[in-house]
């Protein structure tokens, strides 16, 4: 491994090869850890650099305005790459741009994005300084083309020092899997394996020996929480605070965990809203593991987002339990069957011998992970783009499931069957709500027996309900499934489940004429699969053309139609039917002739058929997913009763799907979760409007249960200001966007970035940004905006660590955003978040209410609102204003029902002209 490389990077004012230009070259050509030497150039632009690119390299315009230009350099960079291979991050897309300018470099290239992809699959982010940082290594914030190519070289040579350090086993499993790829990564791996000894004849994954716990054995009688006992750990002088840092007595804390305590004693449920600050998460588990421990019982803790699951897991339950000195507390995560990797079929995809490219990538990143992971948990990796849909080829679904039956099972190596043991016996178990409801809607098959269940993040029951207890079928999943059976590779080649089937004969003591009798069988059900191609395509255009004929309203990402009553007695409804009718058809031929297959394959388990026991599991999944598929898109086109049914087309008219959701899931909520629990305690900092939960508890179907509303412990009144500027237009109006345009612009100003806006359409933020990123150029703020620069983690990232940024989002900023500091001084609210009145599952469930605007309109828009508003103050030490810039909320009647529903905090309207003024007077910098 002594060849010489040439490390390379390029400044560019965009991502566009065609019509983004290069602002600075850096080439590095090194041997081993020898730098042989470097190449150094700012090129000229022939356009004004963004303003964005000028803060993320440091590069002034008036830098590379003296530079020379890039036809003058060219010919130096490609005599110093020479021959050698090129080491790049991205490299391609820096080789694309040469290519758009003439110079197309033959040398063999090795992208450390790619290899650190394989040999680093748990990283989350994947950018240059991410690796470097991951591996150790020292890299610079600003983005330069030298210094980059420098760690880029780093990265490299360290990458290659990991993969050298491989199991031999795994390194050749490598070489055998990009055997037949001419990936250039191929020829590295190659010369890797070269340099090892000869490995074992498989890559061994580990198998942890378990230490055998035993499982919960409930008391009787229960024992009682002390809570004035337990109320005494949350002093000031506390065990808690004596053991953790930062920890301070809150009387908002206390309250809550008494009622939660008492809540566990009584059996009963319980309803509590706590702010920001308050500390929910102690409150409700300090309670939870001593009735736990006390009682021998588990008490499951669900939560919504990975973040607080993290939280959980990773900080707030161990530190309890080192401060508590509860050695024996046992706690696990535990997640859907989806979430782990089953071995058997992973292997049996390994052994496929029709790979693509994108599978060979996606078992390399894996086969590294599974060597090392305990868990075998898919959110350890970051899958990206295709690689979700092999993740559920290779996950462990309960219908290609073999249970004790498996090798994997049978040694203890399955991690689906290691994650329930852990659950069985432990006190606390934590789930998502989608886990929580999917064991329900299967009939509790994941989780042990409980009685005893918290739900954080409650404001988000219904909606994962509504998602659990519906149904969607689309084009791409039709057309996946028939991809499995058969698909066709290149020119007249087919491969999937059809075409492999021959491979299972080597070796086999059938006859002749069995063989060919199961091949002939195999091959009309490939027929089969075309034909219903045909009809997939057929039905999925017919409703594309209905959905163009009768959807009024279009979406800015996608069109939306209910399909009610009076739309299915459209006449053309009847052609959709009909084709429906000819798919249901196939469908059914390819279930009939995938279990005769199965009944030919049944009386052969002696024939030494190769990997029999996969194939017949393969071939069940397989029966199953038809089946599914059939039921789903039949509930929705006929319309099964308490659901509500509509088809979403996407913005560019390519991705059509069906949906179809109960109208109400109060009743099933009642019925399966809250009437089968002895007390299950929601919690969320927004459950109450004008401090009441009728409307949550109606929504949920928890008619009978206690209710706790507590403030937050951060002082308000002397750290948030409301200011509502009373001139400005209402949405909808003659020069509401150029209004609020303005405003934005102004508060940008006046708090030199720091700044938030909430949008609640991705079009409204689309044009704001337009409109105010050149103006705010000119005084040194950074305006980014969701869905335009960037991932919202990346965007998130930048905002906090360049403090003249102003960030522009929507839908998933409202919640979960935690910003402290002066990072986030001013939170601008472009409009009350009121629901699109046309969205189907809105529509639909309004037609429940006598009064829809006041029962659940408003109520539903006061919620978000109050996420949106918890998003400014996220300590003691904030500061901040929120700026509304829709006068409904003072000049309507349901202005009280918002604002009374905000913490006590100071209110102020004005004329728009003194926004930048009171802003600027709050923050102190008046």
């Amino acid at each position: 491994m002594n060849d010489t490389y040439v490390a390379l990077d390029l400044e560019t004012t965009g991502l566009d090869p065609k019509s983004d230009e290069i602002i600075e070259i850096g080439a590095v050509k090194f041997r081993g850890k020898e730098v042989v030497g470097t190449f150094h150039t700012l090129v000229k632009p022939y356009r004004p650099l963004p303003y964005r690119i000028q803060i993320l390299t440091g590069i002034a315009q008036a830098e590379v305005d003296s530079a020379p230009p890039l036809a003058t350099v060219l010919g130096d960079l490609v005599a110093f790459i020479g021959h050698h291979p090129i080491v790049g991050q991205s490299v391609s897309c820096d080789l694309s741009f040469l290519s758009e300018r003439g110079v197309s470099l033959p040398n063999p290239v090795f992208d450390t994005l790619e290899l650190a992809s394989i040999l680093l699959p748990t990283l989350v982010d994947y950018s240059l300084s991410a690796i470097a940082h991951s591996l150790g290594l020292p890299s610079l914030p600003r983005h330069r083309a030298l210094p980059d190519a420098m760690v880029a070289r780093d990265v490299f040579l360290t990458l290659l020092d990991r993969a050298c350090q491989l199991d031999p086993a795994i390194v050749a499993e490598m070489v055998r899997l990009t055997r037949d790829t001419d990936w250039s990564l191929a020829h590295l791996l190659r010369q890797i394996a070269e340099e090892k000894p000869s490995p074992r004849e498989e890559p061994v994954i580990p198998c942890p020996v378990e230490e055998r716990k035993e499982r919960l054995i409930p008391l009787s009688p229960r024992k009682s929480l002390e809570v004035e006992w337990l109320a005494q750990m949350l002093s000031s002088d506390g065990p808690l605070a004596r053991a953790m840092p930062g920890f301070e007595h809150r009387r908002e804390q206390e309250e809550m965990m008494q009622a939660v305590a008492e809540a566990l004693n009584q059996g009963r449920h319980l309803v509590v809203e706590a702010g920001t600050g308050t500390g929910k998460s102690i409150a409700y588990l300090l309670p939870a593991i001593f009735f736990s421990l006390e009682n021998r019982v588990p008490v499951v803790i669900s939560t919504n987002t990975i973040n607080l699951q993290e939280q959980l897991m990773g900080k707030d339950i161990p530190d309890l339990k080192k401060a508590l000195g509860s050695n024996g507390l046992r706690y696990t995560q535990l997640k859907g069957r989806s979430n782990y990797l089953c071995l058997r079929r992973w292997n049996l995809l390994r052994r496929s011998q029709t790979l693509t490219l994108d599978e060979v990538k996606f078992l390399l990143r894996t086969l590294v992970w599974a060597a090392a992971t305990e868990r075998g948990d898919r959110a350890e990796l970051s899958l990206r783009g295709e690689e979700v849909a092999l993740w559920n080829r290779v996950c462990a679904h309960s219908e290609s499931c073999l249970g004790p039956q498996c090798f994997h099972h049978r040694r203890g190596g399955c991690f689906l069957y290691r994650a329930r043991q852990e659950a069985e016996v432990a006190h606390l178990i934590v789930v998502n709500h989608a886990l929580l409801l999917s064991d329900i809607v299967a009939g509790s098959k994941v989780l042990p027996q409980y009685s005893h269940l918290i739900i954080d993040e409650a404001h988000h029951l219904e909606d994962v309900a509504t998602e659990q207890w519906g149904v969607q079928v689309s084009e791409r999943q039709l057309m996946g499934y028939l991809d499995l059976l058969s698909h066709r590779v290149e020119g007249e080649n087919y491969a999937g489940f059809l075409f492999e089937i021959g491979s299972h004969f080597r070796g086999s003591s059938l006859s002749s004429s069995v063989k060919r009798e199961i091949e002939e069988l195999a091959r009309g059900i490939h027929l089969m699969v075309e034909a219903c191609r045909d009809r997939v395509l057929e039905f999925f255009d017919l409703l594309w053309h209905f959905v163009e004929a009768h959807s009024e309203e279009r979406g800015e990402y996608e069109r939306r139609l209910r399909l009610t009553s009076g739309v299915r007695a459209q006449p053309d409804w009847s052609g959709v039917e009909l084709s429906w009718e000819n798919l249901s058809l196939a469908l059914e031929n390819i279930h009939s002739g995938l279990s005769r297959l199965q009944l030919m394959f049944e009386p052969f388990s002696d024939a030494n058929i190769l990997d029999y026991e996969n194939l017949m599991v393969e071939l069940s999944s397989l029966i199953h997913r038809c089946v599914e598929l059939k039921r789903e898109t039949n509930s929705i086109i006929s319309q099964e009763e308490g659901n509500i049914c509509w088809v979403t087309l996407s913005r560019w008219g390519d991705i059509l799907t069906l949906h179809a959701a109960p109208l109400n899931v109060a009743p099933i909520l009642a019925q399966s979760l809250f009437s089968e629990k002895e007390c299950v305690v929601l919690t969320s900092a927004t459950l109450s409007i004008e401090g009441n939960f009728e409307y949550i508890k109606h929504r949920l179907g928890l008619e009978e249960a206690g209710e706790l509303l507590l403030g937050s412990s951060f002082d308000y009144m002397n750290s948030a200001l409301v200011y509502i500027p009373e001139d400005i237009p209402e949405p909808g109006e003659e020069g509401y966007q150029r209004a609020v345009e303005q405003a934005v612009v102004d508060v940008g100003r006046a708090s030199g970035g720091r700044a938030m806006g909430l949008f609640t359409s991705y079009a409204a933020l689309r044009r704001c940004h337009e409109a105010i990123a050149t103006q705010l150029r000119g005084d040194d703020i950074l305006v980014l905006g969701q869905g335009i620069d960037g991932a919202p983690k990346r965007l998130l990232e930048t905002f906090k660590t360049h403090p003249r940024t102003l960030l522009l989002g929507t839908s998933s900023f409202w919640e979960g955003i935690d910003v402290v500091g002066e990072a986030l001084s001013v939170l601008i609210m472009a409009r009350l978040p009121f629901s699109v009145p046309t969205d189907p599952l809105f529509a639909a469930r309004s037609e429940l209410f006598d009064d829809p605007f006041n029962q659940y309109a408003i109520p539903q828009a006061v919620l978000r609102f109050k996420q949106g508003f918890g998003r400014l103050i996220r300590s003691r030490s904030d500061r901040g204003v929120m700026v509304v810039l829709d006068r409904r909320i003072k000049t309507r009647f349901y202005s009280a029902c918002f604002l009374g529903s905000l913490p006590l905090c100071v209110v102020k309207s004005g004329p728009l002209r003194h926004l930048a003024g009171e802003v600027l007077a709050w923050l102190g910098e008046g």
